[in-house]
């Protein structure tokens, strides 16, 4: 049994901080029921085993039902199951369910005490709740892009979605607690959580000084704005990062690099005025590491204790000796694309372990175990599934014209 094990989620999700939200529950246990339209396209690849690699990762675990909430036979279907369920996760924008008759004012008249998660750009209530919006949006909106870049570099995103990153793993969070005070009271609840909030919140130490009396943070690359020496260095055959937060670090940087005298130098002796000349420190620094290879200097630092890594790239990532120990990369199946590998989980429970075996479903591929579940029999469940064919052959024929 797993931690959530027992617990029904219907998923209203699409592109990727809902799917992330719904990820981690079902990672945990819960049963994760996606509705999906019967004609949904798959969208762009790259692909593999002929579906989608961001779906075989973000949809893992998760279970498949066809249903268009604007036919009314299929509505009805879809409030049986909803009357059935935990919790439900959407991110529509603002008035979406409404339109679709699933809002959480609708649910609560056939499951009062649901556990309701809508995640949007902007929230349910504000100025901007109409506006659409993606990761780069609230990346750029929060301040956080104008802080992400080179020194005299553009702003720039980061490397992965982490807006709606971040956004599913707070919904996640918001999720459970709701669901642990369910437990206590018996109440449900409604989570209305924004991306944009989700990233201000993420800049809680830049924001933090600001409002209290700081400057405003800027760009400045790999370094950090208190400690040194933090950033990239140069080797003779490549580049690696240190990061140094105290004085006593310092002392054993120069120690292992051969350069003792600056430890005891006025303006490196101790962390205030390392950072008045953050620039000398780091350009001493690596007029010694440039003599070293990168494998042996990550050696004598390591030795050392001083907080160092290669900046790796991905396909190096995944060789990693810890992450592979630990079980980072795991193995799960497809009914049609077979076995495939994906990141695990970084949960480690001393009990209840997660276990990643179940990969993405295919489209409508639970449909009957869930629509019989419901009460429906094998020839009203025919119909439904040949009126569905029906859907998608018409617009396939469409889409071709």
């Amino acid at each position: 049994m797993s931690l959530l094990s027992g617990y029904k989620v219907i998923d209203f999700t699409s592109f990727v901080s809902g799917p992330t939200c719904t990820r981690l529950l079902a990672d945990l246990g819960a049963e994760v029921i996606r509705i999906e339209k019967p004609d949904k396209k798959k969208g762009s690849g790259p692909y593999y085993g002929g579906e989608r690699t961001v779906d075989l990762g973000l949809m893992r675990g998760k279970k498949s039902v066809t249903l268009n909430a604007k036919d009314p036979e299929d509505y009805s279907i879809l409030m049986k199951l909803i009357a059935t369920a935990d919790i439900i996760v959407e991110n529509f924008r603002p008035g979406v369910t409404k339109r679709m008759g699933v809002s959480y004012d609708d649910v609560i008249k056939v499951k009062p005490d649901i556990i309701y998660t809508s995640i949007s750009g902007f929230g349910q209530v504000s100025p901007y709740q109409n506006r659409g919006a993606f990761d780069i949006i609230a990346e750029a909106m929060s301040g956080f892009m104008s802080i992400t870049g080179e020194r005299t570099g553009k702003p720039v995103r980061a490397g992965a979605s982490i807006a709606d990153i971040f956004s599913g793993l707070e919904a996640a969070y918001g999720t459970v607690c709701m669901l642990l005070h369910r437990e206590k009271t018996g109440k449900g609840n409604h989570l209305d959580l924004a991306m944009l909030d989700t990233m201000f919140a993420v800049l809680n130490n830049p924001v933090t000084a600001y409002l209290n009396g700081g400057g405003v943070a800027q760009r400045i690359g790999n370094e950090h704005p208190q400690d040194v020496p933090w950033d990239d260095f140069p080797t003779a055959d490549g580049i690696f990062v240190i990061a140094s937060a105290r004085t006593n670090t310092f002392v054993k940087i120069c120690q292992v690099l051969g350069c003792e005298q600056y430890s005891t130098d006025a303006r490196f002796c101790n962390d205030d005025v390392r950072l008045q000349n953050k620039e000398a420190c780091h350009e001493i620094i690596r007029s010694y590491t440039r003599k070293w290879k990168t494998k042996d200097i990550i050696e004598a630092f390591n030795e050392a204790g001083i907080p160092c890594a290669t900046i790796n790239s991905i396909d190096e990532a995944c060789n990693d000796e810890s992450l592979q120990a630990r079980g980072m990369i795991a193995t799960v199946t497809h009914k049609t694309a077979g076995k495939y590998k994906l990141p695990g989980s970084p949960l480690k429970f001393a009990h209840e372990p997660v276990k990643l075996a179940k990969g993405s479903p295919i489209l409508g591929e639970h449909n009957r175990e869930i629509f019989s579940r419901l009460g429906l029999s094998k020839e009203e469940i025919d119909a439904l599934l040949s009126k569905q064919a029906k859907v998608r052959t018409f617009f396939k024929e469409f889409e071709m014209e």
